[in-house]
């Protein structure tokens, strides 16, 4: 008797469908407003690049 399917076929169909799955969601809004490109300001884009404090808070000598 002849197996209605061979296992091979089976994995590389599961490969696809992860592939599909995968590209579809790295090309999804939600995705890219996750990664701070979703034109909306985050934490990470507000950050003062002149500060010299690690959460982007002023430098005390630069307060007036």
């Amino acid at each position: 008797m002849q197996a209605a399917y061979k296992r091979y076929r089976v994995i590389l169909v599961l490969v696809a469908v992860l592939g599909l799955v995968l590209v579809d969601h790295l090309n999804s809004p939600t995705f890219a407003f996750n990664m701070g490109k979703g034109n909306v300001e985050t934490t990470l884009n507000q950050r003062d690049s002149t500060a010299c404090a690690p959460c982007g808070a002023p430098c005390p000598s630069s307060r007036d």
